[in-house]
């Protein structure tokens, strides 16, 4: 339902919102996105049963702080981002050794936690945590990796010296 008068006047506008373009096609200017609108509502809905947007940035802040925190701690593991420019989403972490890394991302896979390797430009290893993954996957990284450091930490400091 358009006031016809306003069909007689120029307009700048993209064409998808340009009344004069959709009534000479027939409303058939384009075809919306429909599957990635259909996704994002179903989103939208999961977040809001989530509690919302700032639940969830709390939640993801505590899923950060846990690995944050044995990162920070660990006499093996190095985050490799600076405090602040540190992510919410993707956490990457090294060794300091190709061949340490390449063992924990091995045995981790073995573990069940998987995609844990890092960037290809990068290597390392990258923990990605967003907003639908469990906190409960964090504390399983985390025990994995004290129970990774506790056996292997003597064994690399051996080779250092």
């Amino acid at each position: 339902i358009v006031k016809e008068s306003l069909l007689d006047k120029e307009q700048d506008l993209p064409s998808m919102l340009d009344y004069v373009k959709l009534i000479k096609r027939d409303s058939n200017l384009n075809t919306p996105p429909v599957f990635p609108i259909y996704a994002a509502g179903l989103v939208f809905q999961w977040l809001k049963k989530q509690g919302g947007v700032k639940q969830m940035q709390q939640q993801n802040e505590a899923k950060t702080a846990l690995l944050y925190d044995m990162l920070d701690n660990s006499k093996l593991f190095l985050g490799t981002a600076h405090a602040p420019d540190r992510s919410l989403t993707n956490v990457p972490f090294t060794t300091g050794s190709k061949e340490l890394d390449e063992k924990f991302i091995t045995q981790a896979e073995a573990n069940g936690l998987k995609n844990i390797r890092g960037h290809v430009l990068v290597g390392g290893m990258r923990a990605s945590m967003y907003n639908a993954f469990p906190i409960e996957g964090v504390e399983a990284l985390v025990d994995f990796m004290k129970a990774f450091e506790r056996k292997e930490r003597p064994i690399y400091a051996a080779t250092l010296k």
